[in-house]
């Protein structure tokens, strides 16, 4: 029963946070080029809550995405830039936690430890070049750009 009820905590609280956090990072990368944010969106699937471009989908732990209306105004190098946001981000977190709680890997004391080792794998997995049914990851975006 434990181990499900933690499952359940890191899926339905952590899995968003760490999306949240990582399409922050290819918005922060939108702004910064002088993009314009269309949609940034936490999960997949129809719409749960909606308030102008900010989005939570029902399967609101499953991922996420952001979407420009300005795609054509970026760079290569810019590009590069904002699919690589999201892991620079989630690095930063879970780096910036790391140092701040001693964490060990594969020793999960709390939620905390939890939220940093996903971090760390969110950021391998999301460099892996791979299609999903939500898409292609930014791995495989960032080969295609190339």
């Amino acid at each position: 029963m434990d181990f499900l009820m933690n499952f359940v905590i890191i899926a339905l609280f952590i899995f968003p946070f760490i999306a949240l956090i990582h399409e922050s990072g290819h918005a922060f990368f939108i702004k910064i080029f002088g993009g314009k944010i269309s949609e940034f969106a936490i999960g997949i699937g129809d719409v749960l809550w909606n308030k102008n471009t900010f989005v939570i989908n029902k399967a609101y732990f499953a991922g996420g995405r952001v979407v420009t209306a300005t795609d054509n105004l970026f760079s290569k190098s810019q590009k590069i830039f904002i699919l690589l946001g999201g892991v620079i981000f989630n690095l930063i977190s879970a780096l910036a936690l790391d140092l701040y709680t001693g964490y060990d890997f594969f020793v999960f004391r709390n939620y905390l430890d939890s939220f940093i080792f996903v971090s760390y794998l969110n950021v391998f997995i999301n460099l892996i070049p791979f299609t999903t049914i939500n898409g292609k990851s930014d791995g495989k975006k960032l080969v295609e750009l190339i």
